[in-house]
């Protein structure tokens, strides 16, 4: 079995070189409240199993085709949550050293790996708002640069839309 670490502000991300699976992730959130996500890979198109080991998270699953919205609740006593291809997936831990998992399968391909910001979708920006509270704009999750540059673009074009 092969492992590789990445590791950045919000904790570790392990790549495992499993059977079966393209890879299997082992992640950990030390910090309550990070953020990891809306993600989706295009070529190939990757489809999930997704479970929290220990900890909380919220879950959200984004169908780029229907424009639907799943939100669930996880903890270790819940199934894995299969996350089909050409979803975009994220999640926000609740509690502190929270370890969470995907099985992957379709190899990853940093150059068809697309985010969407959290604030872009309304249920999720819904349900985010309603976990952080009213100062949802001065309380902010921990999340990476890559996933807030695609909040901040969309940021950019709604106030370039507000002033016509």
């Amino acid at each position: 079995m092969n492992i590789k670490t990445i590791t950045d502000k919000r904790g570790a991300f392990n790549f495992y070189d499993v059977k079966g699976y393209d890879q299997v992730n082992v992640v950990t959130n030390p910090t309550r409240w990070t953020f990891r996500g809306m993600h989706y890979q295009t070529t190939p198109a990757q489809t999930k199993m997704v479970k929290v080991v220990q900890g909380s998270v919220v879950d959200f699953l984004y169908d780029l085709e229907n424009k639907q919205v799943k939100i669930y609740t996880l903890t270790p006593e819940s199934e894995p949550l299969h996350v089909p291809d050409f979803y975009a997936h994220g999640y926000m831990t609740l509690e502190p050293n929270t370890i969470f998992t995907y099985m992957v399968k379709g190899k990853w391909n940093p150059q068809s790996e697309h985010s969407l910001g959290w604030r872009t979708i309304p249920e999720i920006k819904t349900k985010m708002e309603e976990i952080l509270g009213n100062n949802s704009d001065i309380f902010t999750p921990l999340i990476s640069d890559k996933d807030n540059q695609a909040n901040k673009q969309w940021f950019a074009s709604n106030d370039r839309k507000q002033r016509g």
